[in-house]
């Protein structure tokens, strides 16, 4: 009898809904505004299954970027969703233009604006270990402080409470 290797499941929470990542299908479920579950399932590309993801270092960046582009088209997906309460489909331009956005400003806020706090302190520090501490300390604030504020919106919330339902999702299987 062959045994199969154990898979891990992934997901993530989007706009009102789950994202799920199977081992041959991405699934999203998103609540329409009248109550009802949309879902749509697809069948996921080579890259995302193939030899390539076994190479350790290859693997990661694999990972990496089959998590930006899933979550995103999800995201996308669940937006579209979630807005046709309005009667107003948003463009889906307009929805990566947000998406380019956001990563942009993540990176500025989780990245560069770190890295620039902690050089105003380089004078006064001698330890390249302390340096990356002091870094590494201004990101940890800056990444708590963001989930604080985000937090304070109710759409966000939402989106949290999903991020929970993901979990629990996940761990079903």
């Amino acid at each position: 009898m062959q045994v199969r290797k154990r898979f891990s499941y992934g997901g993530q929470a989007v706009i009102e809904g789950v994202m799920m990542r199977g081992r041959n299908d991405v699934a999203v479920s998103v609540r329409r505004p009248d109550g009802q579950l949309e879902v749509t399932r697809q069948p996921l590309a080579g890259i995302y299954k193939g030899r390539l993801r076994e190479i350790p270092f290859v693997r990661g960046v694999i990972v990496l970027v089959e998590t930006m582009v899933l979550g995103t088209k999800a995201l996308l997906y669940s937006a579209q969703i979630a807005s046709a309460e309005e009667d107003e489909k948003i463009p889906t331009a307009a929805l990566w233009g947000i998406a380019a956005a956001s990563i942009v400003f993540a990176v500025a806020l989780f990245f560069v604006a770190p890295l620039l706090i902690a050089r105003l302190f380089d004078t006064y520090i001698v330890s390249d270990l302390v340096s990356n501490l002091v870094e590494g300390s201004v990101r940890i604030g800056l990444f708590i402080a963001y989930l604080g504020l985000i937090g304070l919106f109710p759409d966000i919330k939402r989106v949290f409470a999903y991020h929970g339902a993901e979990h629990k999702t996940v761990n079903a299987y």
